[in-house]
């Protein structure tokens, strides 16, 4: 028995007779007081010398434990013996947090701790105040909050995350309505807001257990009944979206004058939040459509409260009837063109009725998703869907074989999915092709044979015909794929029994028993492989052999190995990068008779890998045990080895990876150099207390003559690792004591005391390392004192006070004119260090490239309002600005802020039309960063410009269609006189700047508001733009949505404006993926006028790549009555225009071509391929691409002719079928899309100079460009 379980037992008399020194056991006192043993045994271990005062890696004390655990018998003992009372762990937690997080409160401890003086208004490095504590104890009592008050506690104290006493009160599941009532009497501020933005009232409308007394308390003693959090979800969203949400509360809500209608910045109203409740009634609902909320509202993703509700897993269809009953928008889609039945679909409990309710309604069962899926492919993706709704769903008309834009269909989702037999037997009864395969060349047995392939759904695809051996594009066949998941032999029977090729190889050449191999345990799939043919001599790309892939696996047995060795399989393989078996058995873990049996059958001990790793760098790397190293010593394995990478020892391994001291003094005792150093000059002890440091190992190793000042590369030393690692007290003051220099500096002048702040350090090791002479004041090359490094931290505020009366200097500068102000406010939110540090004489008023303490505090990721009122009351220049002419308030505006500090700011008098250096304004930042509307308002009604414009003429209209917002930001814009067809320098307007980024909720308001649409005509028609428009628009059956009523077809001539050619691409391209007639017949209605112009201006755009050629034929010789009315028909049938037309295309095509492989031989060349990227990139760094040439061998070609060329490649390249013979895709299709590979590739990855400041953004808007709907291209970018 050790003497922590005696100590548990309370075996007072054995422990008295347990020989150890009780002050080397760390945490004894800690594990006594925790596991509440007597008070004998706490002083008979307090007698024998343990220090009371001792913390633990989290910084707690004996007595922090007591307070949370103990009697109060035990507390006054503690003291009795002079604990520290005042003591903090490292998150600043003092023993009176700890009492009042104790489940058994005692008001007697507390009056006990506050009558010793204790501070009651200490805060942890959360700023959570004792207070606070308390009123999330769930047994709290009123007695204790009484008495905290009466000595004088803040009760209006707040956490760095704002939140107030009350908040933490009203989140409390078992709060009093006694405590609540106590604390508004004591003047609590009852509007205060956290730095989200959420009031008191939110959180007690979100608290599951909330009473209605307390809201009711609440409303008339003036709490904001409207008010928002920072994602404008009001109180009767919180109350909406509560699991056991409440009637009772949302009529008291409504009745006191909330706003029902109140939305989201995700434009999500109160009834989407109630949809989407599990635990929603029909009550609820009918109450506040009764109440007047909006039936249709959509949320920026244009999800209605329908598409909601139909997801919701416990919906019932009176919900659904109800809605429908009251006008709800049946047909709504969101902006992916999911219908209701898309969202009933993917819902696995989807009662039938609802279904049913939702076709009788009109619902197209056919609709797709803009990624091509049908209700049918979301039902069979949907975990364990009924067999019912699938066979509803095909009694309904549902195209069965109908594919996603990624080729998958109904069966693969299926198979995929958890789908029964029963609903895979249906689906194949019903014509589904059961050999489609995916554009990843996946087939439904692919996916039948995924993580627990069931052998019946199996058995069935096999007996109807799939191919089983099938491959996807990386080679592999279901065979490869089932192996992974250790398969029955049934299973195995089976595709053998049918013909699979067993040893068919992937594209790096692994086998299906490379994969059984390392996946699966069992020697009788092995077996079972061999014994049907299997290739026990195949290597994969790398080398790998059959063994190879076995010893990967972690739990074979020895008897595999033996059987395969039997079989012919060669023990002394090596892979590519020269790795034994051996190595693979040490990374692996593998069990030590399997590593006595490789060396036994002869394998190289020795051996090493191209990194020059033995066995045994491997086995001490991954930790392997003492009796595995020991065997590879004894027998013979080279221990004074070095890796070629950092020339690395295995002692140097053993002390960065936690080896247990006795395989170091093993090591040592065997005579490996312990002064040894790798390439960086690092020995052991830097490596120990860089990463696995203990004070025995310490001594140990410089007992054997280990430098304990020897320095790296970097000049750093041992104890600069351990500060910055390691912290820990005992661990420092330990290698000081050996004489480690505590004033040695790095290459960048860091000392330990720098390197100490880098991490959670305690004061107990700040007091130690300036007591023992560390330089306070000593400074980094850049100029940075200990103090900065220690606001870089959030340090506790005794450090801080500590470091002060120590004497550092507070205002040095680093070489950028920070100072420790300058760090404190952009990184802290505690007052009382902002205060501490202007009261001890920082300067307020110094600047950083201009920037002054309130840029910082502004900059801070979550701004304290009250150190922004403390700096302006100081006299911070509230108008200063930086170089770039940014105000404090263009800084707190690069996040979305408190209300509260903007309405101060501006209040004081901040200039709220400031221009920055690109002429941004706050109200630009508002816009463009989705501020909630309120915040729009509120800037408006105090003067924002709302023409002000950027340097690329943009203005808040146009970087708010930029972003997800609510369409009410846009509406409100354009009531305050927002000009609807303004323009910026690349002459965007916000409509097309809509279409681009695919928000179709605006696109639908500005063609509902009168915007001149043919403003459009002075952009060229790129790619991107009309792509977009047609992502958005192409499945809509309503014409009239898309087009505007003044729209003139009647210039259709081959000169006529860009947008007119633009409108009939939109009709051709409707009509095509539409394929109806009566959208047909508005096609001929609309463009019989002009059937010569229509006929080339369609051929053009149809040729160039949206589709393959025979499409085209199709649109023109539809066979419909409408034909006998149809002119364009007859112009197709009887003219000649149409083959001269073509003949001119064709022309066209090859003068391009010609071009195109010229272009490809100069960037097959270096120095051609690094000229044409740079100018290729330049196309994106001006500011009009309209007429910017590419240069190459001094021949002008137009920008727009190579794109469009690349295009059209592209398209052929990719959406043709290319396995069909007869349609292989062309040589220089490919090479074209190698070309864009290598131009996205260059361009991404900054491979010549001019690229340097490209972003993220542009490659994205490249990628944007192509289509790039390709997965290997998505894969490679």
């Amino acid at each position: 028995m050790n003497i922590f379980e005696i100590i548990e037992k309370n075996q007072i008399e054995k422990l008295k007779t347990f020989e150890t020194n009780l002050k080397e056991e760390d945490n004894i006192l800690n594990f006594a007081i925790i596991k509440k043993v007597s008070i004998e045994i706490i002083k008979y271990l307090i007698e024998k010398g343990i220090d009371i005062n001792s913390k633990d890696i989290k910084g707690k004390t004996p007595f922090h434990f007591a307070c949370q655990n103990s009697s109060i018998e035990i507390i006054k003992y503690l003291v009795s013996k002079g604990i520290d009372i005042n003591a903090k762990t490292n998150q600043d937690e003092s023993v009176l947090h700890f009492a009042c997080k104790n489940p058994n409160i005692s008001i007697e401890v507390i009056k006990y701790l506050v009558s010793k003086g204790i501070d009651i208004n200490a805060k942890t490095n959360q700023d959570e105040s004792v207070l606070h504590f308390a009123c999330k104890n769930p047994n709290i009592s009123i007695e204790i909050i009484e008495y905290l008050v009466s000595k004088g506690i803040d009760i209006n104290a707040k956490t760095n995350q704002d939140e107030s006493v009350l908040h933490f009160a009203c989140k409390n599941p078992n709060i009093s309505i006694e405590i609540i009532k106590y604390l508004v009497s004591k003047g609590i501020d009852i509007n205060a807001k956290t730095n989200q933005d959420e009031s008191v009232l939110h959180f007690a409308c979100k608290n599951p257990n909330i009473s209605i007394e307390i809201i009711k308390y609440l409303v008339p003693k003036g709490i904001d009944i409207n008010a928002k959090t920072n994602q404008n979800e009001s109180v009767l969203h919180f109350a909406c979206k509560n699991p056991n949400i409440s009637i009772e509360i949302i009529k008291y809500l409504v009745s006191k004058g909330i706003d029902i209608n109140a939305k989201t910045n995700q434009n999500e109203s109160v009834l989407h939040f109630a949809c989407k409740n599990p635990n929603i009634s029909i009550e609820i609902i009918k109450y506040l459509v009764s109440k007047g909320i909006d039936i249709n509202a959509k949320t920026n993703q244009d999800e209605s409260v329908l598409h909601f509700a139909c997801k919701n897993p416990n919906i019932s269809i009176e919900i659904i009837e109800y809605l429908i009953e009251k006008g709800i928008d049946v047909h709504a889609k969101t902006n992916q063109n999911e219908s209701v039945l898309h969202s009933a679909c993917i819902n696995s409990n989807i009662p039938l009725e609802v279904l049913d309710c939702l076709v009788e309604k009109g619902i197209d069962v056919n609709e797709k998703s803009y990624n091509y899926k049908t209700p049918l492919h979301f039902a069979c993706l949907s975990s364990n869907i009924s067999i019912e709704v699938i066979e509803y769903l095909v009694s309904k008309g549902i195209d069965i074989n109908a594919k996603t834009q990624e080729n998958f269909s109904a069966l693969h989702f299926a198979c995929q999915g958890n789908s029964s037999l029963e609903v895979i037997e249906y689906l194949v009864s019903k014509g589904i092709d059961i050999n489609a395969k995916t554009n990843y060349g996946q087939n439904a047995l692919y996916f039948a044979c995924e993580s627990n392939p069931k052998y019946e759904i199996i058995e069935y695809l096999i007996s109807k015909g799939i191919d089983i051996n099938a491959k996807t594009i990386n080679g592999s066949n279901s065979l490869h794929h089932i192996c992974q998941y250790n398969p029955p032999i049934k299973i195995l029977n089976l595709f053998v029994a049918n013909g699979i090729n067993i040893n068919a190889t992937t594209h790096l050449n692994i086998t299906a028993l490379h994969i059984a191999c390392e996946f699966s345990s069992s020697l009788e799939i092995i077996q079972y492989l061999v014994e049907n043919g299997a290739d026990i001599n195949a290597k994969a790309t790398f080398g790998d052999s059959i063994l190879h892939s076995l010893f990967q696996n972690p739990n074979i047995s020895i008897e595999i190995i033996e059987y395969l060795v039997s079989k012919g399989v060669d023990i002394n393989e090596k892979t590519d990068q020269n790795e034994t078996l051996l190595h693979f058995a040490c990374r692996s873990n593998l069990s030590l008779p399997i590593i006595e049996y490789l060396i036994e059958k002869g394998v190289d001990i020795n051996s090493k890998t191209n990194l020059n790793n033995t066995a045994l760098h491997i086995a001490v790397e991954y930790n392997r045990s003492f009796e595995m190293i020991k065997f590879l010593v004894e027998k013979g394995i080279d221990i004074n080895a070095k890796t070629s990478y950092q020339n690395q020892t295995v002692l140097h391994l053993a002390c960065q990876n936690g080896t247990p001291l006795e395989i170091i003094k093993y090591f040592v005792e065997k005579g490996v150099d312990i002064n040894a150093k790798t390439d960086q000059n690092e020995t052991v002890l830097h490596l120990i207390c860089q990463y696995s440091a203990s004070p025995q190992l310490i001594d140990y190793l410089i007992e054997k003559g280990v430098d304990i000042n020897a320095k790296t590369s970097e000049n750093e030393t041992a104890l600069h690792f351990l500060c910055q690692n390691n912290p820990s007290f005992k661990l420092i003051k330990f290698l000081v004591e050996k004489g480690a220099d505590i004033n040695a500096k790095t290459d960048q002048s860091q000392t330990a005391l720098h390197f100490a702040f880098q991490n959670e350090v305690s004061i107990e090791v700040v007091k130690y390392l300036i007591e023992k002479g560390a330089d306070i004041n000593a400074k980094t090359d850049q100029n940075q004192t200990a103090l900065h490094f220690a606001f870089q931290n959030e340090v506790s505020i005794e450090v801080v006070k500590y470091l002060i009366e120590k004497g550092i200097n507070i205002n040095v500068k680093t070489n950028q004119n920070e100072t420790a102000l300058h760090f404190a406010c952009k990184k802290y939110r505690s007052y009382e260090v902002i205060q501490l540090l202007v009261e001890k004489g920082a300067d307020i008023k110094a600047k950083s490239g201009n920037q002054t303490a309130l840029h910082f505090a502004c900059l801070n990721l979550k701004p304290s309002f009250e150190i922004i009122k403390f700096l302006v009351e100081k006299g911070v220049d509230i108008n200063a600005k930086t170089n770039e002419n940014e105000t404090a308030l263009h800084f707190l505006c690069q996040n979305i802020p408190s209300f509260e500090i903007i309405k101060y700011l501006v209040e004081k008098g901040i200039d709220i039309n400031v221009k920055t250096s690109s002429h941004y304004t706050i109200f630009h930042s508002a816009c463009e960063r989705q501020f909630p509307l309120n915040i729009i308002e509120y800037l408006v009604e105090k003067g924002a410009d709302i023409h002000a414009k950027t340097r690329r003429n943009e203005n808040a209209l146009h970087l708010t269609c930029r972003q997800n917002v609510s369409i009410e930001i846009i509406e409100y814009l354009i009531s305050k006189g927002a000009d609807i067809n303004s323009k910026t320098k690349e002459n965007e307007t916000p409509l097309s700047i809509s279409i681009m980024h695919n928000k179709t909720q605006n696109i639908q308001f500005f063609l509902k508001n009168d915007v001149d649409i043919y403003d459009l005509q002075e952009r060229e028609i790129k790619k991107e733009f009309v792509d977009s428009f047609l992502r958005v628009y192409s499945f809509n059956q309503d014409l009239d949505i898309l087009l505007n009523s003044n729209d003139n077809f009647s210039d259709l001539s081959i000169q006529s404006n860009d947008f007119a050619k633009f409108k009939v691409h939109k009709l051709i391209l409707l009509t095509r993926f539409n394929n109806n007639d009566s959208l047909l017949q508005k096609f001929i209605n609309i463009c019989s006028q002009k059937p010569k112009e229509i006929v080339k201006l369609a051929l053009n755009f149809l040729y160039t790549g949206f589709f393959d050629f025979s499409k085209i034929i199709d649109i023109f010789t539809h066979q419909s009555k409408q034909n006998e009315k149809n002119p364009i028909y007859y112009f197709w049938r009887d003219s000649q225009e149409p083959k001269l037309i073509l003949k001119e295309i064709e022309e066209n095509e090859k003068k391009t071509r010609e071009f195109f492989q010229e272009f490809l031989e100069e960037f097959d060349s270096k120095k051609g391929r690094k000229g044409i990227l740079k100018d290729f990139h330049k196309l994106y760094q001006q500011e009009s691409t309209k007429d910017f040439t590419i240069i190459v061998e001094e021949k002008e070609i137009k920008v727009h002719k190579l794109i469009l060329l690349l295009r059209s490649e592209l398209f052929k390249g990719m959406f043709l079928n290319v396995s069909d013979s007869s349609n292989q895709v062309h040589d220089y299709s490919r090479k074209s899309f190698e070309t864009i590979h290598q131009l996205i590739y260059f361009l991404y990855h900054d491979k010549f100079d001019e690229t340097k400041e490209i972003n993220r953004k542009e490659i994205q808007n490249l990628k944007d460009f192509y289509q790039l709907n390709s997965k290997s291209m998505i894969d490679y970018i």
